[in-house]
């Protein structure tokens, strides 16, 4: 079955999509503060299975419970199966950033993907590339400095033994786990545009990748740290799990949502509201924040922000453009329109007068003339 066009919903067009993007960073960043919860206690490798087992079967029940297919239109189903592996590869190193740095530069760090998706959409999409860009790539850059420094003076300082990873190795993986979330806006947005697609159909895709890709790598990571529990675990720790994977399907159910209204730029600058949240959720949960991971966060949001208004404007223009030449072209239709419309009014009128002469004289020259 084909996808349809999706009906636009009432009021501006733009709203439904704002929402439940603003929704989606906000389960997100709580499903970030229950990954802090869940390390205490679990294993990397505990809470990536935990998490896409629960996950998984949720959404299976879904469709059952539906009787609905999970896999999607045939058309569409590359797109998928492309927007689920990238998907995984992105939360596998955002949550190994989480673990091994602070909630909020770990999100601060992960919120460079509107840079990375301007930039994969110039190369893979054709889109322009600007200076706006290059400055914006600059910013974000430089807070990520500001984040990994601090973080990596105060492990070295305070707890370097309790980690698992050397802060310099997370700040990479986020920022690589960052180009495959931009990935992943950039094929959320081609099979949702313009479609009716149920957005449970790509979230189903990225649950089942997820198993997949994680019984592919277990063999490879068991015995590593990454099988290491920090204690013994307890109620507390598998309620956390439970809300990682429920939090972690709303939010990309949500924001999978919202991009079949919203373009892509708009969608990735709204998913920063999620750094916001989670820097609140951490001040009133776990610990203070430091200032240079208040600096890089904010030279981060600031880069990604004006990249996201510079868009925004952009398209703004190019649609006023379209409308002012459609504007003329229509102008000129009716403008042709008017002149047949005459011309077949004269041509009537003289057959008219040509009825109304007599047979004898409708010959003569001095009648005609």
């Amino acid at each position: 079955m084909e996808p349809t066009e999706a009906s636009q919903p009432r009021g501006h067009p733009l709203l439904p999509g704002i929402i439940a993007t603003l929704l989606g960073a906000f389960s997100l960043a709580v499903a970030a503060l229950l990954v802090k919860v869940c390390a205490t206690a679990l294993s990397t490798l505990d809470l990536l299975w935990g998490r896409a087992i629960l996950q998984t079967t949720g959404l299976g029940l879904f469709f059952l419970i539906r009787c609905e297919s999970p896999w999607g239109p045939r058309g569409l189903r590359l797109w998928l199966c492309l927007r689920g592996i990238l998907g995984c590869l992105a939360v596998v190193g955002y949550f190994m950033g989480i673990i091994a740095l602070p909630l909020s530069d770990s999100i601060s760090i992960y919120s460079v993907k509107p840079i990375c998706a301007a930039l994969l959409g110039a190369c893979i999409l054709g889109e322009r590339l600007t200076w706006m860009h290059a400055l914006a790539t600059g910013l974000s850059l430089l807070g990520c400095i500001l984040v990994a420094k601090e973080e990596h003076h105060d492990a070295k300082s305070k707890h370097s033994s309790e980690l698992y990873l050397d802060p310099v190795v997370a700040v990479i993986l986020l920022l690589l786990a960052a180009l495959f979330a931009a990935g992943t806006m950039i094929t959320t947005r081609k099979v949702m545009a313009g479609t009716a697609l149920r957005p449970e159909v790509p979230v189903w895709y990225f649950c089942f990748m997820d198993l997949l890709l994680l019984g592919a790598a277990t063999p490879l990571l068991w015995g590593t740290s990454f099988t290491h529990r920090a204690a013994d675990i307890g109620w507390t720790h598998l309620a956390s799990l439970a809300g990682v994977a429920g939090c972690s399907v709303l939010g990309q159910q949500f924001f999978t949502y919202g991009l079949r209204y919203i373009p892509s730029a708009l969608g990735t600058l709204l998913l920063q509201m999620e750094t916001v949240d989670a820097f609140v959720l951490q001040v009133i949960f776990l610990a203070k924040v430091g200032p240079m991971s208040i600096l890089g966060a904010l030279l981060i949001c600031t880069a990604s922000a004006s990249l996201a208004i510079f868009e925004l404007r952009s398209s703004s223009r190019d649609s006023d453009n379209e409308d002012g030449e459609s504007g003329e072209s229509l102008n000129a239709e009716t403008t042709d329109r008017s002149s047949v419309s005459s011309e077949r009014d004269l041509v009537n009128l003289a057959a008219v007068d040509l009825e109304s002469r007599p047979v004898g004289h409708a010959t003569d020259p001095d009648h005609l003339n």
